[in-house]
């Protein structure tokens, strides 16, 4: 792992976008890029782990680089084809570590942030503004990718359409996966902690619970006989909480 490439990442992130697309030391950019996610990526899923403590810890820290690592399996292919359709076309060697690039340098600033969430959470933070403010965290890491994809493009027509549509693609992508991976965050009365939740339908679902309950519409479930009483019932929110 290059210590000059790290902070290139952070620092000059077009100098690292510019040798991407230029196919410059791209070994030693991927090499370094999966490094970073991985370290970083682990490190912020232990912290939300530790919200609930226990063997969360382990399992948060796995299923942070994972869910990132696998949705660039696919994110990635499909940010060739829109570049060689909207943008300029560029082989799939350069995209390919300019997607790694770019979350390399959001896991890393997950991995500055982390500090800030850890205190936050061990103060006493409520379950929901932990999640909250683990959400600032990935907004923000987002961003930081972001800005490293754009210098990608330089001047390529339709640059911002295109780098528009990644993001879509890389949102829908990304919240599945994670969807699918949940739990990170777990209440801590909760008895059992599951490596992984049963599927309970999908991340658009919760996305468009979670908007109806902003504006106070719940839509109640009952909940499964065989864990809970047969009059109790349950939100979706609650249910799908992550």
């Amino acid at each position: 792992m290059s210590a000059t490439l790290l902070t290139e990442l952070l620092r000059t992130p077009g100098k690292v976008a510019d040798a991407c697309v230029t196919e410059r030391d791209l070994p030693a950019i991927v090499r370094t890029s999966l490094i970073a996610i991985v370290v970083g990526a682990m490190i912020f899923g232990a912290t939300l782990g530790t919200f609930r403590g226990s063997e969360q810890i382990l399992f948060a820290a796995v299923k942070v680089p994972v869910a990132l690592l696998a949705t660039l399996v696919i994110a990635a292919p499909a940010f060739h084809a829109l570049v060689a359709s909207l943008g300029r076309p560029l082989p799939f060697r350069s995209v390919l570590a300019l997607c790694l690039a770019a979350t390399a340098r959001a896991s890393l600033v997950l991995l500055a942030l982390t500090p800030a969430l850890w205190l936050s959470i061990d103060c006493g933070t409520s379950y929901h503004t932990s999640a909250v403010l683990a959400s600032i965290a990935y907004g923000v890491a987002g961003l930081a990718a972001l800005g490293l994809l754009l210098r990608g493009l330089g001047d390529a027509p339709f640059r911002r359409l295109t780098t528009a549509a990644f993001v879509a693609v890389f949102f829908a992508i990304g919240g599945q996966t994670s969807w699918i991976l949940r739990p990170y965050l777990v209440r801590p009365r909760t008895e059992d902690v599951p490596f992984l939740r049963a599927r309970e339908g999908s991340f658009a679902d919760a996305l468009y619970a979670s908007t109806r309950s902003s504006f106070e519409i719940y839509d109640s479930v009952a909940a499964p006989p065989s864990r809970e009483p047969a009059d109790a019932v349950r939100t979706y929110e609650e249910r799908s909480a992550p």
